[in-house]
């Protein structure tokens, strides 16, 4: 009975292995960056029942001060993430890439500490305002030591809210840009940056992507 238990617990912790799923990643200029085929945010999310200030404070916690430990942190999270492996399949020349991730039923965490193993040439999209940009990973790459997390809200006015939010705790932006449908901006504290994107959608629950990145002295 002890064995089968030890067994049922180390089956537990291990990493959830999810095939053919974007993983999200941020560009240079803050941009979320989709790697893997996927062309929109948070497709697969729920809303989380999060408001603005604790989605903000939530975020913080798991991503600052330090963005390439948030994976230390994610258990612990009020977003209720659990270890789940992502993995892009071999295709040509480019070999299999496994990316660590946490998700739950709302959120996702993505770290990158700037191993682009079997990245290359792999088709992207960066969803932004109301437009996507897609082609392929080498001219649009990751960029700085980051923690990228992607949720979803009730709808733009919640994610318009977020970026309030995102004021009150890092102060005055050095960039942000709310219209009627969509936002982004970013804040900078030393050599961090974090980044909001919202993009233009339909309908319905609204996707957002957080992120803190460690940009390079």
């Amino acid at each position: 009975m002890f064995a089968r238990t030890a067994l049922g617990c180390a089956l537990l912790a291990a990493p959830l292995a999810v095939s053919a799923q974007a993983v999200t990643f941020t560009v240079k200029d803050g941009r979320a960056l989709l790697v893997g085929g996927e062309t929109e945010l948070g497709t697969a999310l729920s809303s989380t029942n999060l408001d603005a200030t604790n989605l903000v404070e939530a975020f913080d916690e798991l991503c600052l001060p330090d963005p390439g430990g948030a994976g230390s942190r994610a258990g612990v999270s009020t977003f209720g993430l659990s270890p789940s492996e992502t993995i892009l399949p071999a295709a040509g020349k480019t070999g299999e890439a496994r990316i660590e991730q946490w998700r739950s039923k709302s959120a996702t965490l993505t770290v990158w500490t700037g191993d682009e193993a079997n990245l290359k040439g792999r088709s992207i999209a960066m969803p932004s305002r109301a437009t996507t940009t897609t082609g392929s990973y080498g001219p649009f790459k990751a960029f700085g030591t980051q923690c990228n997390l992607v949720t979803k809200v009730a709808d733009f006015a919640a994610a318009k809210s977020v970026t309030e939010a995102l004021t009150a705790r890092y102060g005055a932006p050095a960039k942000l840009v709310v219209k009627n449908t969509f936002a982004d901006g970013y804040w900078v504290a030393g050599n961090m940056r974090i980044n909001v994107n919202v993009p233009t959608i339909r309908a319905g629950a609204q996707p957002l992507h957080l992120s803190a990145q460690a940009l390079p002295e």
